[in-house]
């Protein structure tokens, strides 16, 4: 579902260069690079600022035989050997440079809604979809703080407004981890994964799905669909049972009818249509091959995948997926609630970005290196008392101490957005649990006495 794109660094403003430029590990002339399983054809190079520095990108097709073309921009590790790098599932991304008529009618069309006549299934009962371009240079200023710790990064789309289904997709992101798999500079070993809302879907397959040379060490997926099944069910079920209003209820039908085309697509139908298909996009096909470790943000208030889907997701995988719930102490009034992944993603994003952002450089970053974590001090704070406060009320928040304790890592330097200053992690996590939970831990043992969890 879509969701609203995160801006890591709100304090730089953008450049651009649009000079072509060689690479380290892909060579301009040499468009078609052969592997059995792969061919990369690389359609433009170039160089966009961020943070006062500037950053060589590539725009590339990846082709799987037998499957659709898929897309991607990738920054190459910027220094000699070889470096982590991070794999960002696009979605909803517009892109222009591709060469297909698609993209070229939907660049045309402008930022918007617009019927969504690409998708093959387009009829005159569809509703509309909503439609933005993202420039090479927004999408490096969306890979910013990782470019900045001198990973790589692969941004690869999934151009849900040119149609498809929901196999595309997958194949879409299995062919963004087939290029890391043959590409120069990725240290194999050490590779993350990021996606949201149906991003989220398309992060959690693709580690599911992934050449195990490649298999991601770690991932985060916020509010993820994950079963496709049972997100039938909710549509046709759970919501008529809980949402009265009829406005809002033709509200759901009318956002999902295009979601449920795509899913249609593949899987032959809604669940019990003769011929329907579901057995690869279960939480029962999808557990058992989620061997990557994986932090899932998700909340109880989500109109658009109910939280129920993580729970249960985390249920059968177990403790290799850590899952973080942003908890509401009242039940919602779901006949007057909005559709969106709920109020506290959007309250608390910072902090959001700030846990993810703290996890993924801390289990992907060197031994010794640096690391800067964006985090906007008030909006932590009040979340961390939100905290506090469910914990209190008996609510299980187990998943935070461990967030905290890799804030508290001491390679990283909390860097504050809205005032440009840096303070060691360990310092600024022990006085916020100070402050809140009453303790008088230090920045010396902080990390030490979180590992039991947060204090009672």
């Amino acid at each position: 579902m879509r969701t609203s794109r995160w801006l890591f660094l709100v304090w730089a403003l953008l450049g651009c260069s649009a000079a072509a430029s060689d690479s380290e590990g892909i060579s301009p002339e040499a468009s078609e690079l052969a592997n059995p399983a792969l061919s990369v054809t690389v359609l433009g190079s170039g160089q966009a600022e961020a943070g006062g520095q500037v950053w060589q990108y590539h725009l590339l097709r990846l082709q799987e035989a037998g499957k659709a073309p898929a897309y991607a921009q990738w920054f190459p590790p910027r220094n000699p050997g070889i470096w982590p790098t991070m794999m960002l599932t696009r979605p909803y991304d517009g892109i222009t440079w591709t060469g297909e008529g698609v993209d070229q009618k939907w660049a045309l069309r402008g930022p918007g809604i617009h019927p969504d006549d690409s998708e093959p299934h387009h009829h005159a009962g569809s509703s509309a979809i909503a439609f933005s371009i993202s420039s090479p240079e927004f999408i490096t200023a969306e890979s910013f703080f990782y470019l900045f710790h001198d990973f790589g990064v692969l941004n690869v789309f999934g151009r849900f407004y040119a149609g498809g289904d929901i196999q595309n997709d997958r194949d879409d992101m299995h062919a963004g981890l087939r290029f890391l798999a043959q590409t120069p500079g990725v240290d194999r070993s050490r590779i993350g994964i990021l996606g949201g809302s149906w991003g989220g879907f398309e992060a959690l397959y693709a580690a599911a799905d992934a050449p195990a040379e490649v298999r991601p060490k770690v991932g985060v997926a916020l509010f993820p669909l994950s079963d496709f099944a049972r997100q039938y069910d909710y549509l046709t079920s759970v919501v008529p049972s809980r949402v009265a209003d009829p406005v809002l209820r033709g509200q759901y039908t009318t956002f999902f009818e295009p979601y449920r085309r795509r899913i249609d697509a593949t899987t032959g139908g809604p669940p019990g249509t003769p011929g329907a298909d579901y057995s690869r996009w279960t939480r029962e096909h999808l557990a058992p091959k989620l061997t990557t470790p994986f932090l899932v943000i998700h909340e109880d208030w989500d109109t658009l995948v109910p939280v129920e889907q993580t729970q249960t997701l985390a249920s059968l995988v177990g403790p290799r997926m850590t899952p973080l719930s942003l908890l509401h102490l009242n039940a919602p009034d779901w006949n007057t609630r909005g559709l969106d992944h709920g109020l506290l993603v959007g309250q608390y994003g910072h902090s959001v970005n700030t846990v993810t952002l703290g996890h993924l450089l801390t289990t992907l970053g060197g031994p010794s290196q640096v690391l800067f974590v964006p985090f906007v001090q008030d909006n932590l704070v009040n979340w961390l008392w939100e905290v506090r406060v469910l914990q209190y009320y008996g609510r299980d928040m187990s998943a935070v101490a461990p967030l905290l304790r890799e804030l508290a890592d001491p390679r990283v330097g909390l860097f504050e957005l809205t005032t440009g200053g840096v303070v060691l992690g360990a310092e600024w996590v022990a006085l916020a649990v100070n402050a809140l939970w009453g303790t008088q831990y230090t920045a010396a043992n902080i990390r030490e006495s979180l590992s039991a969890g947060l204090p009672p």
